[in-house]
């Protein structure tokens, strides 16, 4: 037992004397004297140039995605995938044959309002819809002749349709006459005929003229009759159904008609109803008087006359718009490319049917294209609208393209706890260049030559101000900066350093993340026992300025 007890005791004294000589072969013994090591850099003159760098996807600018306008067949199609257009050429043809006769329709029912309008209101009818709808409806006679049945007063109301008067035009009379076809064997139109009352024997003639034969005889009881149109002078006593005998001036000879024949009508009559629901303002005739045709009869006025001539002027109105729709229809089934460009691909062949809004083609502009990057919120507050930029593509080793910022975003979006930022650029002369191509993109914030610089590693945050640490005959001291510019490398110093003076850019007091280094450490020491300084005395905890 106390032979294994010695064994084992050996055992681990030969570990602890293995293990002790092995940690002093790696870690060297610590002078008394030891010194921290710090990495330095000199303040030197020189240029600086602030850029804001990202990566993006070049895009067309102008992308034009062509579409029916209205339903259609393929005509003619003039274009293929990578051909060239220019702007307002021709690439196909449809055809829609429901629209040009939907459109006629309408170029019809526009014509006819106009001119209906223009009648009631005496103006023009390419004037109709600027007329005032205050000033009434004057109701005009249709045609000359005698007032009859005109029965309304000043103050009246009038209902739409109703019945106003009768004009007769009792200059002429028009008969019917019902003859044999004996009688009309020699008889044409143009030929005088003479009409006599039949109860007075001796009463002169009155003559009239044949202005139509009707040769396809009617029956008549047992015997078929052709109807002849005698048309007469009215001497002033011939009234519709009165009867007179006839004698035909043929060139046979005369021939007479034993049978009376009735006058069946006046040359001229009509009937005037109100064109729309009002009160009569004015009176301009009386009843039995002698009128011309376009003669004022009366005056329509009122709330209802004014809403009448309002809602006719807003249907045409309405009507037209709406042919104008057609007509852009019409003239867009000739499809034009709104911009120049490259086709980048065609859907769309002789004969095939295609719906509204249904694509056709796309063309794109590559001459001109835009990039969009994004940028972290510290880059995003050096940029703004009009600032020059350069895009390289790798498949263009060498070149460069000008740029330049249309647009930055005002709201960001958190990514990875950092906002970041959309920016819009324009790159100019990209014809040789495709679309979706990856860019590397510096946009340059602003440079200044011949001026102190100071690596950034040797800033720190001293107090929310800007500090570094400079070297001087072995000891040091924090030193307040004023900065100006700054890069990813180096800032400017506008005061508080002077060319040449040496500023520490690494040193002991830097803190680790897995180990706390005292001054008195050197970098390859441990802490050890060494004894901790006063919290006051201790060297500040260096921050790391972020640069654009």
């Amino acid at each position: 037992m106390v032979r294994r007890l010695l064994g084992f005791g050996l055992v681990l004294c030969l570990v602890v004397v293995g293990a002790r000589f092995a940690l002093r072969q790696l870690v060297p013994a610590q002078e008394a004297d030891a010194q921290p090591v710090y990495a330095t850099a000199t303040v030197v003159r020189g240029d600086i140039e602030v850029v804001v760098e990202g990566v993006g996807h070049l895009q067309p600018i102008y992308l034009s995605d062509l579409r029916a306008a209205a339903e259609g067949f393929v005509e003619s199609v003039y274009i293929q995938r990578g051909d060239r257009v220019e702007a307002g050429q021709v690439v196909a043809v449809l055809r829609n044959e429901e629209l040009t006769y939907e459109l006629a329709q309408l170029e019809l029912d526009v014509k006819r309002a106009r001119l209906e309008l223009a009648d009631l209101l005496g103006v023009p009818p390419e004037q109709v819809t600027e007329v005032n709808p205050n000033r009434g409806i004057e109701i005009r006679a249709p045609i000359a002749g005698r007032l009859t049945e005109f029965g309304v007063a000043r103050g009246d109301k009038l209902a739409e349709g109703q019945l106003v008067a009768r004009i007769v035009d009792d200059s002429k009379v028009i008969m019917v006459a019902e003859l044999y076809a004996g009688e009309i064997a020699h008889l044409k139109v143009g030929d005088p005929v003479w009409l006599r009352r039949p109860d007075f024997v001796y009463e002169g003639y009155v003559q009239g003229v044949v202005t139509a034969i009707d040769p396809t005889p009617e029956p008549k009881g047992d015997i078929f009759v052709h109807q002849v149109t005698i048309e007469v002078d009215n001497p002033g006593l011939m009234r519709p159904g009165k009867e007179y005998l006839l004698t035909l001036k043929t060139d046979r000879g005369d021939v007479h008609v034993p049978r009376p024949q009735r006058i069946t009508r006046f040359w001229k009559e009509t009937v005037l109803r109100s064109p729309a629901a009002g009160t009569v303002t004015e009176l301009r005739a009386a009843n039995m008087d002698q009128v011309e045709a376009g003669q004022v009869l009366l005056v329509l006025g009122g709330e209802d006359t004014r809403r009448y001539i309002l809602q006719k002027q807003l249907d045409i109105e309405e009507m037209e718009l709406a042919l104008a729709q057609k007509r852009d229809l019409r003239e867009n089934l000739v499809v034009r490319s709104p911009i120049s460009g490259t086709v980048a691909w065609v859907r769309a062949w002789p004969g095939m049917k295609i719906g509204e809004n249904e694509p056709i083609a796309s063309i794109f502009d590559n001459s001109r294209m835009n990039l969009h990057i994004r940028v972290d919120e510290w880059d995003v507050v050096h940029l703004r609208e009009g600032q020059e930029a350069a895009v390289r593509v790798e498949a263009f080793p060498g070149r460069s393209w000008k740029a330049k910022v249309l647009r930055v975003d005002f709201m960001g979006q958190a990514q990875d706890g950092i906002a970041q930022y959309g920016v819009f650029l324009e790159v100019e002369d990209t014809a040789d260049l495709k679309p979706g191509m990856t860019a590397l993109v510096q946009i340059y914030v602003d440079r200044k030559e011949d001026v102190l610089l100071v690596p950034v590693e040797a800033l720190f945050d001293q107090d929310g101000r800007a500090a570094v640490e400079v070297l001087d005959n072995g000891k040091l001291r924090v030193v307040e900066v004023q900065l100006g510019l700054m890069n990813d490398r180096v800032a400017e110093v506008i005061s508080g350093l002077q060319e040449g003076q040496v500023v520490i850019t690494g040193s002991p007091w830097d803190r680790l993340e897995s180990k706390d280094i005292s001054p008195q450490d050197t970098l390859f020491s441990p802490r050890g026992d060494q004894k901790k300084q006063p919290q006051e005395q201790e060297q500040p905890i260096r921050i790391r300025i972020r640069t654009p």
